[in-house]
């Protein structure tokens, strides 16, 4: 069985995106910059980008996918319902995957656990 993010698990729209950087929290990383928009319904989404800055399309490809699995491995396990946008930096294409998990994990794991720890309405 494969294993991948669905559907509605994905950011899609442009909209989407500039309202994630717009009104989200930014949380910065070694290899990746890492947007969240916490709403008040639907599921756990994210959204991936690697600019040219990261590499040619190869490394860009590489970096969406390692993030993009590092996202599903890391997943919280309370409902959580928000937006997340993840953009390669650089420096990505010379980390392990290991090292990549761990960053997420201290960033934008943190901050989700974070979040679904606080009680409605604050």
């Amino acid at each position: 069985m494969k294993q991948q993010l669905g559907r509605q698990d994905r950011l899609r729209r442009k909209a989407d995106f500039e309202k994630v950087y717009s009104k989200g929290r930014r949380v910065s990383g070694r290899f990746f910059i890492g947007y969240l928009l916490f709403g008040e319904r639907g599921p756990l989404r994210v959204g991936v980008v690697a600019s040219r800055r990261v590499g040619d399309a190869i490394r860009r490809n590489r970096a969406k996918r390692r993030l993009r699995e590092v996202f599903r491995k890391n997943k919280p396990r309370g409902s959580i319902t928000a937006d997340v946008v993840l953009i390669a930096r650089a420096t990505i294409t010379e980390a392990s995957f290991e090292d990549i998990s761990r960053a997420y994990v201290r960033g934008v794991g943190r901050a989700l656990e974070e979040s679904s720890r606080q009680p409605e309405g604050t």
